[in-house]
């Protein structure tokens, strides 16, 4: 191969290894859980929680996190999580910790009726307030985009059964149980996108790096 053509195929390969370097960025959209439907007045301030919507690939990730003093229940009022999709179409979802049901046509007091929902078990949230769960919720909807989530009847795009004044001792005590939704005004923008590229753009990445590391060595050998 002309030296000449070996420095072309060098200086594209570098090109190309640059833009790919650009990792694929995901997108997040906080949602936060501000409003409290129930009896009583809750001991603590809103937001109760953030509902995180992650792009990955042609799924959503999406993490409940509560505030302190905040746990997920089973008193009936609700699920411990419930969201509706525009056309409400047939999905999958994956990855939910042991003892959560994801269930579809479901109700939640004061909140409305929701087209999908994730149930926790008496096992791990408790009878009433007796247990409330603190940790994050995490799981994946399949086949969906951050654009597909959409409000309910009631203008709420998502709710959660909670304890309100959850104990040191991890029970709802002298807190208060109800639902916390999260409604259109209480979306804030997305962050700044993630750094980390995707897997695709790693694989890329390491054969073009490879095919580099061929041309810098065979031009080498050229110019001998």
């Amino acid at each position: 191969m002309p030296p000449i053509l070996a420095t072309a195929i060098l200086a594209t390969a570098g090109l190309a290894l640059g833009a790919l370097s650009a990792p694929a960025r995901a997108t997040t959209i906080d949602y936060s859980l501000n409003d409290y439907v129930g009896s009583g007045r809750p001991s603590l301030p809103a937001p109760y929680g953030t509902v995180a919507l992650t792009s990955s690939g042609s799924n959503v990730d999406v993490t409940l996190t509560l505030a302190s003093g905040v746990g997920l229940v089973t008193t009936g009022a609700g699920l411990s999580l419930t969201w509706d999709l525009t056309d409400d179409p047939t999905i999958t979802v994956s990855g939910q910790p042991s003892g959560f049901l994801f269930v579809t046509n479901v109700s939640a007091s004061g909140s409305g009726s929701w087209d999908y929902g994730l149930k926790c078990s008496v096992s791990t949230c408790g009878h009433g307030g007796s247990s409330p769960y603190t940790t994050p919720l995490s799981f994946t909807i399949d086949n969906v985009t951050l654009a597909d989530f959409t409000t309910n009847s009631k203008g709420h795009y998502f709710s959660s059964d909670v304890c309100i004044g959850v104990t040191s001792s991890d029970t709802c005590g002298g807190g208060i149980t109800g639902v916390i939704t999260g409604g259109p005004a209480t979306v804030t923008p997305p962050p700044s996108p993630s750094s980390a590229p995707e897997p695709a753009s790693s694989a890329g990445l390491m054969v073009l790096a490879l095919g580099l590391l061929g041309a810098t060595r065979f031009l080498g050998h050229a110019r001998r």
